[in-house]
């Protein structure tokens, strides 16, 4: 007769059947295995781990949280647990307790790789950089986790606005894994910020090869190709952008019969074309619905409140809604931001007449008090910005064009930074216009009233070109696309000049030019 297997064979077959279906890829045998297992030995702590394990794979971090705690119930706690314990706290949504299991995981073994990454990342997610580029220094000196932690070194780096060291980083991660786009996207990013337009396009087109239903990968191609003029193929990639996570093409107040525009004849139709981006891409590019309502269409504009009034006065927009708003009418709608793609606009067919906004009807136009020549300023934008700490200046940097003789200067900054202009020494030598500017259609009628506007890149710069405004723009050396490069002219609006960084976030050289240009401008005026 067969011997009769005791308990510990029994568990023992059930371990080495259950590994073998985990190595398969059998997930849901190896589960019913260590669940087996369980029912014999309730404390096995290799079947709580493995279960902890299958159940975060499986998107159930609570389920996985009872697994790792019986787990430490049973044995002398160790990092391995702890770091279990924070990882299924995080898919939670707890971060502070995670922290602490983490913490916890170090006090027991200090070198423990997966609890140093873990915590890196939570450190660079909060943005504590400097400690999280240190470990993974570390953690990429020690060999653990090597492409992870070499990689995010190098985002820790570009973040903190060291380029050059980013750059080497972005370069070691793309030896360890020569397969990856990661590193060639951010290599192509840094070029592009550093103006190297052909080596940013080289790197993309490199990244999209690589993967090529990477939608981070186009994004980033589309930026380096229209940033280097060439909009025929940089706006075909641009629609990339919707295959991005937090880019919704379809407005959720949008019925599900209304379809997309294709660029076909509207015959008489209402086209909605939906809201995106920021309120400078609106102004920018509301004049290209002119060309849409030469196709046959009646274009209603979704856009934010504070241009509702304003943007009824382009070129073939009928109405303005409000985001949400619900346009029964409507036939077909179009992302603004895909107008030019639909459109076919190349570098060569911009439309660039200007103006192509209008003071509203109604709105009038303010009498300035001031001398001389009469100059608004904007120097700081939306902190919000992903580009924000590049594009944006302060009202000190422009003090050398504060001094120049026969001009009077007009505050049109919005937000905490007005404020700079009331405090000496700026109280002075700036009229704060702030208070007039409680939409786009009143700061367009104190455009109106100044004879120039000097600003960082931000929507009142757009606005002024809009109106057909003298506008100088202080310009990022990591510029936004529709800058191109090294231009000082741009081909959207007529009456902006472009006064460019040399070296980034130093703006001296740009601004002394612009006080030369300004000092001639002036003497012009008074002439």
């Amino acid at each position: 007769m067969p011997n009769m297997m005791d308990e510990g064979e029994i568990i023992d077959g059930l371990l080495g059947d259950a590994e073998a279906a985990l190595a398969r890829g059998s997930i849901g045998k190896a589960t019913a295995l260590y669940n087996g297992i369980l029912r014999f030995m309730p404390e096995h702590t290799v079947a709580l781990r493995q279960l902890a394990a299958i159940e975060v794979n499986n998107g159930e971090p609570a389920a996985a949280l009872e697994y790792f705690e019986r787990a430490r119930q049973v044995q002398p706690p160790d990092a391995d647990i702890y770091h279990g314990i924070a990882t299924a706290l995080r898919l939670m949504g707890h971060n502070a307790e995670a922290e602490l299991a983490l913490k916890t995981a170090l006090r027991i073994d200090p070198s423990h790789s997966p609890s140093l990454y873990d915590f890196a990342v939570m450190l660079q997610q909060r943005g504590d950089l400097a400690a999280a580029s240190a470990i993974y220094l570390d953690l990429a000196a020690q060999g653990a986790a090597r492409f992870d932690a070499t990689f995010n070194r190098g985002v820790t780096l570009y973040r903190m606005g060291n380029l050059l060291a980013a750059e080497r980083w972005f370069h070691a991660a793309a030896q360890i894994d020569p397969t990856s786009p990661k590193p060639v996207i951010n290599l192509g990013m840094i070029y592009r910020n550093w103006g190297f337009v052909k080596e940013a396009v080289a790197c993309q087109e490199n990244a999209v090869a690589l993967a090529p239903t990477n939608a981070e990968a186009h994004w980033n191609l589309a930026n380096a190709l229209l940033v280097s003029g060439d909009f025929k193929r940089g706006f075909v990639e641009y629609e990339w952008r919707f295959k991005r996570s937090d880019r919704p093409e379809r407005p959720a107040a949008l019925p599900l019969n209304v379809a997309r525009w294709g660029g076909e004849p509207l015959d008489g139709k209402t086209i909605l074309v939906t809201l995106e981006q920021g309120m400078g891409d609106a102004i920018h590019f509301v004049r290209l619905a002119s060309d849409v309502a030469a196709r046959g269409g009646r274009v209603v504009m979704e856009c934010v409140q504070p241009l509702l009034s304003l943007l009824t006065t382009a070129p073939g927009v009928a109405a303005t809604v409000a985001p949400g708003t619900q346009v029964p009418e409507a036939a077909c709608y179009a992302p603004l931001m895909s107008l030019p793609y639909l459109l076919g606009t190349t570098l060569e067919t911009v439309p660039a007449n200007v103006p192509y906004l209008q003071v509203p009807a109604g709105v009038p136009v303010p009498r300035l008090n001031g001398k001389g020549l009469r100059v608004g300023l904007v120097w700081r934008g939306n902190p919000q910005h992903e580009n924000d700490r590049n594009r944006s200046a302060s009202l000190k940097l422009l003090e050398p064009l504060l001094k120049v003789a026969g001009v009077s200067f007009f505050s049109l900054q919005l937000g905490e930074s007005a404020a700079e202009c009331q405090t000496p020494p700026w109280a002075d030598r700036v009229t704060d216009l702030s208070p007039l500017l409680t939409d786009f259609a009143q700061t367009a009628a104190v455009v109106q009233a100044l004879d120039l506007v000097i600003s960082v890149d931000t929507a009142v710069a757009h606005l002024a070109g809009a109106l057909a405004k003298p506008v100088w723009v202080l310009i990022p050396l990591g510029n936004d696309w529709r800058w191109l490069h090294g231009r000082d002219d741009t081909p959207w609006y007529p009456t902006m000049r472009l006064f460019r960084q040399q070296r980034e976030r130093k703006w001296r050289a740009a601004i002394n030019a612009m006080k030369c240009l300004l000092i001639e401008f002036s003497e012009k005026r008074e002439a």
